[in-house]
């Protein structure tokens, strides 16, 4: 295969517009991407050899897209005239050797990416990184204020816990919902119901006051042990256990224990 040359004078029948020196990878390019025809024509630059056209040029003919990479033949005459006068470029008789028109082609330097500035580029914040870690604390948050809702009541731990029955001698505080804000306090000993005045009580004051009327004439300090519902806020034990302690110091009582039970209803 002949060396090909580093030119061509490339002639664009239709428009009657010759480009010269246009590189070989150029033109082969124009002709891969279907901008030069096969009945287009061409010639090294700097000679005077006869017109090829494309579709019969050795190096070229193969970059010819397959659908038109047919052997054609050059269009009249009449059709090239027509052309011309469409584009209002000179005529050309047929039997002119070259054509009229000449220009040398002058490729444009590739235009480099815009360049953004560093401020720009400073400005721009990554947001997916933040969006994900809202998703993860709002998730933690969900699942902290379900637990909470699972749990209403902490009730204090059960050092001393037991069954209620296990001791016959211990005195219960039980801790009921009169309404939706309000509680009252019964005191019993062992399994008996309360006295009618040691049942209902308003006030953690007055459950107190019932303990240490049932421990007269007590001769072991028993175990005093706060049953409430589930559902009852923790402070209410939390308040009967402050007031029991000065009791446990003095001896009258031996300890305290919470636990949560149902407690018996209609007392």
């Amino acid at each position: 295969m002949a060396k090909p040359a580093k030119a061509f004078d490339v002639w664009f029948v239709v428009a009657n517009t010759v480009y010269k020196g246009v590189p070989y990878t150029v033109v082969a390019d124009w002709t891969q991407q279907g901008r030069l025809a096969a009945t287009d024509m061409v010639r090294p630059t700097g000679t005077k050899l006869a017109w090829v056209t494309v579709g019969e040029h050795e190096l070229l003919a193969d970059y010819i897209p397959r659908a038109v990479a047919t052997k054609q033949v050059v269009a009249e005459p009449a059709v090239a005239l027509a052309a011309t006068d469409a584009l209002n470029l000179p005529e050309v008789s047929a039997d002119s050797p070259t054509p009229p028109t000449e220009q040398r082609v002058q490729l444009p330097d590739p235009e480099p990416p815009p360049r953004r500035s560093r401020a720009y580029e400073d400005d721009e914040v990554d947001m997916i990184p933040l969006i994900d870690i809202s998703m993860v604390l709002l998730v933690f948050f969900i699942m902290i204020q379900a637990a909470g809702a699972l749990a209403p009541v902490d009730v204090p731990e059960m050092s001393y816990a037991g069954q209620l029955s296990a001791d016959p001698d211990a005195i219960t505080i039980t801790i009921e919902k009169l309404n939706t804000e309000d509680v009252y306090y019964s005191v019993r000993v062992g399994q008996a119901n309360p006295k009618a005045t040691h049942d209902k009580l308003p006030t953690p004051e007055a459950a107190i006051a019932a303990l240490k009327d049932a421990l007269v004439g007590v001769t072991r300090p028993p175990e005093v042990r706060i049953a409430c519902r589930k559902e009852l806020p923790r402070e209410r034990v939390y308040e009967i256990r402050r007031m029991l302690e000065p009791l446990r110091k003095d001896g009258m009582i031996h300890s305290t224990v919470a636990t949560v039970v149902e407690a018996a209803e209609g007392k």
